[in-house]
């Protein structure tokens, strides 16, 4: 509906998604990158996934040779603790409040 003193049409921001729930995006995010995308975070989910097959793939690969000991164990544990924390952060994610304007309310003219 136009302004009455002026005419013009206030602009409305987008609506707020519905919050997601963290319990199910960190019970998701067992399966690395999934917690993320339940979230509608598809690039923090692929770097998760990338990241981790990376390393668990060049650590059991690197267990396979005498080098492996040193180099294949540290970087399968890196896995690991990637994986921890890819938890830990699609719960965070989701419990963090929804950035940018509240729905409904005007976004300012410039």
């Amino acid at each position: 509906m136009p302004c009455r003193a002026c005419g013009t049409r206030p602009r409305w921001a987008a609506p707020a998604r519905p919050r997601k729930s963290p319990l199910k995006a960190a019970a998701l995010a067992i399966v690395p990158g999934l917690g993320h995308l339940y979230l509608g975070d598809w690039r923090r989910a692929l770097a998760f996934v990338g990241a981790f097959g990376v390393l668990e793939f060049l650590g059991l690969d690197l267990d396979l040779t005498a080098i492996g000991a040193v180099v294949g164990v540290p970087m399968e544990l890196g896995g690991f603790g990637l994986w921890m924390f890819s938890i830990f952060d699609a719960y965070r994610t989701a419990r963090r409040p929804p950035q940018g304007p509240s729905a409904g309310a005007p976004v300012p003219r410039s």
